[in-house]
């Protein structure tokens, strides 16, 4: 067990793509704990013995619990990949659908905090030159930001 509780999402909006770009910094043993909360087998990930569907079922926990609304619009999400670190953190990448450039965007964001009421789920949103932080909770599980 340890005191912080915490995921970092950073989301940045490609205006060459149209997409954002979205990396989602877990605390290993917390994700872990949150998908089998959630049902999912054991994926031992980033070992030998790591599932072969591994990925599906991260994807799942985070179409669950993760969700951008950009100009009324909810955004689905593809997984890109992962990084298994040994400093027990995973990173999760993935992109969203095309869309033009946000002008007003919601971030619901109830990561890990269905198994700790602790828990703090920050995003840096990133659309052109300007930057917005997110500081969500489990009391506090969405926020809407215009863009200038």
């Amino acid at each position: 067990m340890h005191k912080y509780y915490v995921s970092i999402t950073e989301a940045e909006y490609n205006s060459e793509s149209k997409t954002f770009e979205i990396s989602i910094k877990f605390i290993g043993h917390d994700l872990e704990k949150a998908l089998d909360v959630s049902g999912t087998p054991e994926l031992f990930l980033g070992t030998p013995k790591e599932i072969e569907n591994a990925d599906e079922y991260l994807m799942k926990y985070i179409n669950q619990r993760f969700h951008m609304v950009v100009d009324g619009e909810s955004l689905n999400y593809k997984f890109i990949g992962k990084e298994i670190n040994n400093d027990d953190f995973i990173y999760c990448f993935i992109e969203s659908n095309k869309l033009e450039t946000p002008k007003k965007v919601t971030i619901k964001n109830t990561l890990l905090t269905e198994v700790f009421s602790e828990q703090a789920n920050t995003v840096y949103l990133t659309v052109g030159k300007q930057k917005i932080n997110y500081s969500l909770n489990k009391g506090k599980v969405s926020d809407t930001h215009e863009i200038k």
